[in-house]
C-alpha cells in the first residue's frame, strides 16, 4: 500500500513502522476492506425479498446444501462459514465457554466498563454507530442485545450449527453489511478519513475487546484463569470471528496469547484517539448500569451498581482515557481492590474443590440469562437480516 491510500485514521506510522515492520501498514490496508461476501449477499437479499429470506433461514438452520439451487451470492456467504479451520478443536471451545461463563456478572460489568468503552476511544470506529443512532437511541437494549450476542457464543457448544451462538455470528455479518451500505451511501461518510465502515481492522478489534480485555480484566478483579482456559477464550472468539468474516490474516494471530498482545499493541498504537461522538456514546453507556438494575432491588442498589460500573471504567480504560471520555473521577476508581480481595480467596477454594468450577460455570451463566431476559423483557433480541 501506498501512502496516500491509507486513511488520515492511521496515526503514529513512523513508530508502528519501527516496532512492527511490515505488519503495520499491513493492518492499517485492512482499514479499507469490508466484507465483500457479506455486502454481496445482503444486496442480493435486498433484491429478492422474502423467497430469498426464505433461503437463507433455510442454510442457516440446515446448511447451504439443504437450500435447492442456491444464488451464487447465498452459497459464497455459506460455504465460508461452513469451512471448518484446521485450528478449530470444539474440545478446546468448549473449555473457553466454561471459563468464559464463571465470569457471571462481573464479566457483563467488564464488557461494558472496558470493552466497550476501550473501542468507544477511537473517534474513527464509532464513526458508523455516530451515523445509525444506534447507541443514542434505546441504548439500555442496544447493549443488552450485545450482551446476549456474548453470552450465546460464549455457550458450550454455542458455535455449532444450529445453536444461537453461531446464528447470530452469521446474522452480525449481514447487519454490518446493512451498516457500511448505509453508510458509505451517505455523503457524509469520509472513507480518506476514517475507512470503510465496519471495517475489517475494526471487526478484529472487537473479538479482541470480548476475550483478551476480558480476560484482563477479570484477572484484575481476582479471577483466576489458567493459560490453557486463555487460549481456549482466544480460540472461541477467534471462531467466531471466522463466522462473522474477519479476515484469517487478522485472525491468525489469536493462535497465541504473545502474538494477540503484539497485534493487540499495534492496534492502540495507531488509533486516532476520542472525538465529541466518542464522549456522547460514552455518556450514554454510563447511565444503563443504573436503567438495567431497576427492578432488581432497591434504589440504592442501581446507584451503586452505577458507581461500581463507572469507578471500574475509569480504573480499566486508565486516567488518561477516562479523562478523554469524560468517566468520572471519584473514589469508586478503588473497587477493585475491595472485589479482587473478595474474589480471589472464592476462586482459590473453586480451584480445589472437585466438581466446582463447573458448578460456578453453571450457576452464573443462569443468572446472566435471567438477567438479559429481564432487561429484554422477554423480547427477543434484533438481529433479523
Amino acid at each position: 500500500m501506498t501512502e496516500p491510500s491509507l486513511p488520515s485514521r492511521y496515526c503514529n506510522r513512523e513508530r508502528a513502522r519501527a516496532f512492527f515492520g511490515d505488519d503495520a501498514d499491513r493492518y492499517a490496508s485492512y482499514y479499507l476492506v469490508g466484507d465483500p461476501v457479506a455486502d454481496s449477499l445482503a444486496a442480493w437479499l435486498h433484491a429478492n425479498g422474502d423467497p430469498a429470506k426464505a433461503d437463507f433461514e433455510l442454510a442457516l438452520r440446515r446448511g447451504i446444501a439443504a437450500v435447492p439451487h442456491p444464488a451464487p451470492e447465498l452459497e459464497r456467504f455459506f460455504v465460508r462459514a461452513e469451512e471448518v479451520p484446521a485450528w478449530l478443536d470444539f474440545d478446546e471451545l468448549e473449555l473457553g465457554a466454561l471459563a468464559y461463563q464463571r465470569f457471571g456478572i462481573v464479566g457483563m460489568i467488564i464488557l461494558s466498563a472496558w470493552s466497550l468503552i476501550n473501542g468507544y476511544h477511537s473517534s474513527a470506529a464509532v464513526k458508523p454507530l455516530a451515523f445509525t443512532g444506534q447507541l443514542r437511541h434505546n441504548t439500555q437494549r442496544r447493549l443488552a442485545e450485545t450482551a446476549r450476542f456474548v453470552s450465546e457464543v460464549t455457550q458450550v457448544d454455542g458455535l455449532q450449527r444450529g445453536r444461537p451462538g453461531r446464528e447470530i455470528s452469521l446474522r452480525v455479518a449481514l447487519i454490518h453489511a446493512h451498516v457500511r451500505s448505509a453508510c458509505l451511501g451517505s455523503t457524509e461518510w469520509q472513507t480518506a478519513d476514517w475507512g470503510v465502515p465496519i471495517n475489517q481492522a475494526d471487526m478484529l478489534g472487537t473479538l479482541l475487546e470480548f476475550s483478551l480485555l476480558m480476560m484482563d480484566g477479570v484477572q484484575r478483579l481476582g479471577f483466576l484463569v489458567t493459560p490453557e482456559e486463555r487460549k481456549a477464550i482466544l480460540a472461541m472468539w477467534r471462531y467466531c470471528g471466522h463466522l462473522s468474516g474477519v479476515d484469517p490474516w487478522l485472525l491468525q494471530p489469536l493462535g497465541s496469547e504473545a502474538e494477540t498482545r503484539r497485534l493487540a499493541e499495534l492496534i492502540r498504537m495507531v488509533q486516532p484517539g476520542p472525538d465529541e461522538d466518542s464522549r456522547i456514546l460514552t455518556e450514554q453507556l454510563l447511565k444503563v448500569p443504573e436503567q438495567n438494575a431497576k427492578g432488581a432491588g432497591p434504589r440504592f442498589l442501581g446507584i451503586a451498581v452505577s458507581r461500581f460500573h463507572n469507578g471500574l471504567a475509569r480504573a480499566l480504560n486508565g486516567p488518561e482515557i477516562a479523562d478523554n471520555l469524560g468517566i468520572p473521577n471519584d473514589f469508586w476508581q478503588y473497587s477493585e481492590y475491595p472485589v479482587r480481595a473478595l474474589v480471589t480467596p472464592l476462586e482459590r477454594a473453586r480451584r480445589m474443590i472437585p466438581g466446582a468450577s463447573r458448578l460456578v460455570a453453571r450457576a452464573s451463566n443462569q443468572v446472566i440469562r435471567k438477567d438479559l431476559e429481564r432487561i429484554l423483557r422477554g423480547r427477543s433480541a434484533e438481529f433479523g437480516v
